[in-house]
Formats: C-alpha cells, structure tokens, sequence
C-alpha cells in the first residue's frame, strides 16, 4: 500500500472536502518562531523651534494695535453727536466718540501710574531683602 503525498488534497484528512462547509475545528496554528526585534520606525526630523524674538512680539503688537485704532475710529465716527462737558469751572464741546475716547486715556494713565507706583515699591523691597 503507497501512501498518498502530504499535499494531495484529496487523501489529506485535513483538507476540507471540495464544495462542502467546514464542520470541524481547526487545529490550533503551531506557536510562531520569535521574529527578530522589528526595528523601531524611523523618527521624522525634528523641526528645530525657532525662538521668539522682541521684533516679533513688537511686530505683533503693532498690528494689534492697528485693528484696535481702525475699530476705534469707527466708533468715534459713530459718535458724533457734540455734547458738552462740564469739569469743574470748565464748559467742553466736542464729540461723543472723543469724549469717550479721552475718558478711556484718562483712566489707563491713572492706571499706568497706579502700577509704576507698585513696581517702585516692589523694587525697594527686593533691595533691601
């Protein structure tokens, strides 16, 4: 008696039979020999980060401040309407949009010198600690 090649599929007792499902569980697959160590993937070049400079933020500020002058302006051209100012003795004329406009610049003065004040205080302090 000759036995049949290992790869005949039709003497192969665990080739499934042509045109009919699968009925039995397959065998579990033999444990995998252990592959090499992959390689790790190769890293992209890092962007070196360019340091911010004080041009930069000058250059930035000054564009902020010039969509602030242009929304600025279209309010004091809003405001046109003339009102009068009564301070102290004083009688002013001149437009709502500027009155406001040097209201605001009045306050952030007072607040410009508020905050001089504490840093000179806070130097002192360091000086002497």
């Amino acid at each position: 008696m000759t036995t049949p090649p290992a790869n005949d599929p039709v003497h192969d007792p665990a080739a499934p039979a042509a045109g009919l499902p699968e009925t039995r569980a397959e065998a579990p697959a033999a444990p995998a020999a252990p592959a090499a160590p992959e390689a790790p993937p190769a890293q992209p070049a890092k962007k070196k980060k360019v340091k911010s400079t004080t041009a930069g933020g000058t250059w930035t500020a000054l564009i902020i401040g010039a969509i602030l002058l242009i929304v600025l302006l279209a309010f004091i051209m809003q405001n046109g309407e003339s009102v009068t100012l009564h301070l102290f003795a004083w009688d002013l004329n001149f437009p709502l949009g500027v009155g406001m406009l040097l209201a605001a610049i009045l306050g952030a003065l007072i607040m410009a010198c508020v905050g001089g004040i504490r840093m000179l205080q806070l130097r002192r302090q360091i000086k002497k600690g």
